[in-house]
């Protein structure tokens, strides 16, 4: 423990500065002049860098507000969206009643060219009848385009993206476009696919190529093109923009380029490759461009005045004075590194992140604080998550004492005798109800099981329609089912489908019922997740309300309901199942509302349902 304290390091590095040899002095004051040298030049590049990643994502900013201006005549009748939205192939025999469209997409096009002077071409591929529109210098152009297929996006996703920089080309028209050859002028192409709002369906897909002049004035403002070199990388390492131009649309490999993963900036020293400086690099993660900002600076552009420095800093006086200021330099970072990380790490604990590491290097003071302040939030988040846990047993403990309130084999042999007699006095009808009665409450008050197969939920929902049929009248509830024959196996957690259809009536049909239909489905999807829908043809829910039950879904600590709703069902679920079950609500004032679970299969309930089938 002494050997790795502080204060014996301290008091080491004063001994060692008082009796080094005054021959080697030359060689402090230049390590010390560089040592400065690089952290100016790297706070400054930091900056740069910094100033220069909020330019480049406005920039893109705006990219992406032009093409979501596209949006602007959603509901507006002969818009640019609404022709989008009645486009029909030209080869059905319907689109000859509706009118042609050409006009507003190329109006539309030709202002959105206007609205930036980088842009160089625009192309709308229309999905419905593969039809291109393409617009270039001016000149508009529409044809069917077989052979054409919009570029994925980043892991074959449908978001927007930029693409490399490449030569310009045409997409695939064969009208010509006089004066105008293609494969001459290096553009970076922004991709929008344009949405059937509110669904993830596709209309049509967006390109807008543009000029590199406005990216290389921003690049430019970063770096000096004399010793420093710039690139500006995609999320595939392939250079956007590069201050050397033969990298420019290309994969860079240089293994400069391999930056430390989770680190959104920093700087790091390079002396492999054709390259010996320091690297600085800031990550960009933009809505349409995520990638890397990398400069690289030469160690002989940071050490130049160095040494012009410690040459004249060569006597007897200025060599204890260098001595003294780097015995400083050192003692400090030797206080604020380890000082600095634990700042940083008290931060991420601050705004929640309870569930951070920080790394004990050290075996000193500073070692011991961090192992300490680190379990310290390791055990105030497992007592969390515990507290979490034992909140959702406790709201369970709750239902299981209300429902014992009641003795259930009295009320069993009085509902059973009661049955008898309306048997006696041929009345069939009351006994049904009364055996429905009783089964719902021996299924409710039956505490023994928290997991039930879902043949005995759907039973019991069964019973409950029987009886609410009674009191509305048969002709005004209808219960239908579709229900996967390998799902009726599946256990569930016990009272999951009754709660969600008891709000149908309380809610949905609250002002009276007619004609009413409840839908209930459970199947298994394509993910080999159980799917429960429960729908009703109710006076639905508005938006607002709709908000507000799905933010409360968000936020399952709460603890002021105390019915059986939504909220506790979800909880339930997540307890007893998967913690990844969802539950999604959808609906509208006058069309009803639909609730459905998603709830992933453990490999307990995949092998009994293999077993059952």
């Amino acid at each position: 423990m002494f050997r790795n304290s502080i204060r014996t390091r301290l008091m080491a590095l004063v001994l060692l500065a008082t009796v080094i040899p005054s021959g080697i002095s030359v060689t402090f004051s230049y390590l010390y002049t560089k040592e400065s040298v690089t952290e100016q030049a790297v706070k400054q590049n930091r900056k740069l860098l910094t100033l220069g990643e909020a330019n480049l994502s406005s920039y893109f900013s705006g990219i992406n507000e032009r093409a979501l201006s596209l949006y602007s005549g959603i509901n507006v009748p002969g818009s640019f969206y609404t022709a989008l939205l009645t486009a029909k192939d030209p080869d059905d025999p319907a689109a000859a009643a509706l009118p042609d469209n050409r006009g507003v997409m190329s109006t539309q096009l030709y202002n959105l060219f206007l609205s930036d002077r980088n842009i160089y071409q625009i192309h709308l591929f229309v999905r419905v009848g593969e039809q291109s529109n393409l617009l270039l210098g001016g000149l508009f152009r529409r044809e069917r385009n077989d052979l054409y297929r919009p570029m994925p996006g980043p892991g074959n996703s449908n978001r927007p993206f930029v693409e490399r920089t490449h030569l310009d080309h045409q997409y695939g028209v064969k009208s010509g476009f006089p004066n105008l050859k293609s494969g001459t002028v290096p553009v970076f192409t922004a991709h929008f696919p344009i949405y059937r709002t509110p669904s993830d369906e596709v209309l049509a897909d967006l390109s807008i190529d543009y000029r590199l002049s406005g990216l290389e004035d921003i690049a430019k403002s970063m770096y000096g093109p004399d010793t420093e070199r710039l690139y500006v990388l995609n999320e595939q390492g392939e250079a956007l923009y590069a201050s050397d131009p033969d990298w420019i649309g290309k994969e860079v490999t240089a293994g400069w380029s391999n930056l430390p993963p989770g680190v959104e900036s920093g700087h790091l020293a390079w002396n492999e490759d054709d390259f010996q400086g320091i690297v600085m690099f800031r990550h960009m993660d933009s809505p349409l461009f995520k990638g890397d900002i990398i400069k690289l600076v030469p160690y002989g552009d940071l050490y130049s005045d160095a040494r012009t420095i410690t040459r004249v800093s060569t006597g007897i006086g200025i060599v204890f004075l260098i001595l003294g200021g780097i015995t400083a330099v050192l003692i400090s970072i030797g206080f604020t590194r380890p000082i600095k990380k634990l700042i940083s790490f008290t931060q991420k604990v601050q705004i929640g992140q309870l569930d951070a590491y920080m790394d004990a290097e050290r075996e000193d003071e500073f070692g011991l604080l961090t192992r300490k302040i680190t379990g310290m939030t390791q055990t105030i988040n497992n007592l969390i998550v515990k507290e979490y846990r034992l909140e959702i047993a406790n709201k369970t403990n709750q239902l299981k004492a209300l429902q014992a309130q009641v003795h259930p084999h009295f009320l069993y042999n009085a509902l059973q005798s009661i049955a008898s007699l309306s048997l006696r006095y041929n009345a069939p009808k009351v006994y049904d109800l009364i055996y429905s009665l009783g089964s719902m409450m021996r299924y409710s008050m039956n505490t023994e099981r928290t997991r039930v197969p879902l043949r005995d939920e759907l039973e019991h929902v069964e019973h409950y329609i029987m009886l609410q049929q009674e009191r509305f009248g048969e002709e005004n509830v209808r219960l239908d089912m579709e229900i996967a024959e390998e799902a009726l196996c599946i256990h569930v957690p016990k009272m999951m489908l009754q709660p969600i259809v008891e709000n149908i009536f309380k809610h949905g049909f609250a002002d009276g019922i007619r004609h009413g239909v409840i839908f209930v489905s459970c199947i298994l999807d394509a993910e080999g997740r159980l799917a429960v829908t429960v729908r009703d043809n109710g006076k639905g829910i508005t938006p607002e309300r709709l908000e507000e039950i799905e933010a409360g879904l968000m936020i399952l600590g709460r603890t002021e309901v105390e019915e059986i709703g939504l909220r506790n069902v979800l909880a339930r679920i997540r307890l007893q199942m998967n913690e990844e079950a969802k539950m999604l609500l959808q609906g509208d004032s006058g069309n009803g509302v639909t609730v459905r679970l998603l709830i992933p299969l453990d490999k307990d309930n995949g092998e009994q349902r293999s077993g059952e089938s």
